[in-house]
C-alpha cells in the first residue's frame, strides 16, 4: 500500500517541487494544502502529467485551523512535510507580525492535535540555516548556537523550538531538516537565478544588493527532493539533518556564470543598490548525518543546474513584464 504523505505549503516552489518528485516515484499517495495560489510563472509544473494524480486543498490556517485538523483526521497521513511558511527575508522587517502569525501561530492548533494522533509516523519540518546567522565554520546538526538576524529567521526558529518542546514531552515524531539555497525549474521570478535570466531576457538591470560578496551553497531541485525522500525512508525521529554541498559561490559568481552561459555582458546587466538589513555573509551547514546515515550526496553542480534552468526558461517562460519581477511585494496580501 502506498504511504500517505501530506505536504503543507504545496503551492510553494519547494513544496510543489517535492510533490512533483514524489508523484513521479510512484510509491506515495500525495496530498497538499495551500494558502494562496501563485502567479503564472511561479509553478509551471501544471504541464506535468503527474499532477493529475494530486489532491490539493485550500486551507486558511490563520482564520480556520480546524479545517486542517479535520482534513488530517480524514486523510490520516503517515508523513507530514511542513513547507508552510512565508520565506521572504527582506519583507519580514516591514511585516514581522504577519510572519509570526503564519510561520508560528497558525500552526499551533494542529500541533496540539497531532501530538495526540496515533497514525503520524514522521513530521518533517523544513527549517532554514538563517537561524544560525552568518558563520565561516561548518555548523553541526546538533548545534544550539542560534543567532537569527531577521524577523523571518526568528519566526522559523520560534516554531522549530516549539516543535522540539512537543517532541521532548509528548514524543512528537519530529524530524528537522535544514537545506542550503534551493533552486530549480519553476522557481519564482523574484528569486536570484530566475530573476537574472528574466533581466537578461527583457534587457532590464539586475539590482545587485551590496557588494555581491555574500556566499551561498546552491542545491538543485533533484538533489533537494532526493534529500526529502531520504528523510521519508531513512530519517530518524528526534534527529536534525543538514543538506549542503561543499562548493560556495558569491552572488557575483552566479551572475558571471549566467552571463557566460547567456553570452551577456556583466556591466550591462548589473546595477548596484543598498544591501539588505541583517543580510548574512555565508551559511555553512555541516551535513555529516545526511551523508552517513541517509547516504545523501548532491549530484548537480551549479553549472549543470543553470543549464537545465536556462533550457526550461527557453521553453516555458515567454512574456515577462516588470510586474512579474515585482510579484513578491504582493505575496503578503
Amino acid at each position: 500500500m502506498k504511504k500517505r504523505i501530506l505536504i503543507l505549503g504545496s503551492s510553494s516552489f519547494s513544496g510543489a517541487s517535492t510533490v512533483d518528485y514524489l508523484l513521479s516515484r510512484g510509491f506515495y499517495k500525495v496530498f497538499g494544502t495551500y494558502r494562496k495560489k501563485k502567479n503564472k510563472f511561479y509553478l509551471p509544473y501544471k504541464f506535468n502529467k503527474n499532477f493529475k494524480k494530486f489532491k490539493e486543498f485550500k486551507i486558511d490556517l490563520l482564520n480556520n485551523p480546524n479545517h486542517l485538523v479535520n482534513l488530517i483526521e480524514k486523510i490520516k497521513p503517515q508523513i507530514i512535510i511542513d513547507f508552510a511558511s512565508i520565506c521572504m527575508v527582506n519583507e519580514s522587517w516591514r511585516n514581522s507580525d504577519t510572519f509570526f502569525k503564519i510561520n508560528v501561530s497558525s500552526k499551533t492548533k494542529i500541533l496540539e492535535e497531532l501530538s495526540r494522533s496515533k497514525f503520524l509516523e514522521k513530521y518533517i519540518y523544513i527549517s532554514t540555516p538563517e537561524i544560525f546567522g552568518s558563520s565561516n565554520k561548518f555548523i553541526a546538526e546538533n548545534s544550539t548556537f542560534f543567532n537569527p538576524q531577521t524577523p523571518y529567521a526568528t519566526s522559523k526558529l520560534s516554531f522549530e523550538l516549539l516543535l522540539k518542546n512537543y517532541q521532548s514531552f509528548f514524543n512528537f515524531p519530529l524530524i528537522i531538516s535544514r537545506f542550503s539555497n534551493f533552486y530549480g525549474p519553476g522557481q519564482p521570478l523574484h528569486r536570484l537565478i530566475p530573476k537574472l535570466l528574466a533581466c537578461v531576457k527583457i534587457k532590464k538591470k539586475f539590482p545587485l544588493e551590496g557588494d555581491g560578496k555574500s556566499k551561498r551553497n546552491f542545491i538543485y531541485a533533484y538533489d533537494f527532493c532526493n534529500g526529502i525522500e531520504k528523510l521519508i525512508k531513512k530519517g530518524k525521529v528526534g534527529k536534525t539533518y543538514h543538506f549542503s554541498g561543499n562548493s560556495f559561490h558569491t552572488v557575483t559568481d552566479v551572475i558571471n556564470k549566467v552571463c557566460d552561459l547567456k553570452s551577456y555582458n556583466f556591466k550591462k546587466l548589473v546595477k548596484k543598490i543598498k544591501g539588505r538589513v541583517g543580510q548574512d555573509l555565508i551559511y555553512k551547514l555541516g551535513s555529516r548525518k545526511s551523508r552517513q546515515e541517509l547516504k545523501w550526496r548532491p549530484i548537480y553542480t551549479l553549472k549543470m543546474g543553470l543549464e537545465e534552468i536556462i533550457t526550461y526558461h527557453n521553453k516555458y517562460i515567454k512574456n515577462i513584464s516588470n510586474k512579474d519581477l515585482m510579484y513578491r511585494d504582493n505575496q503578503l496580501k
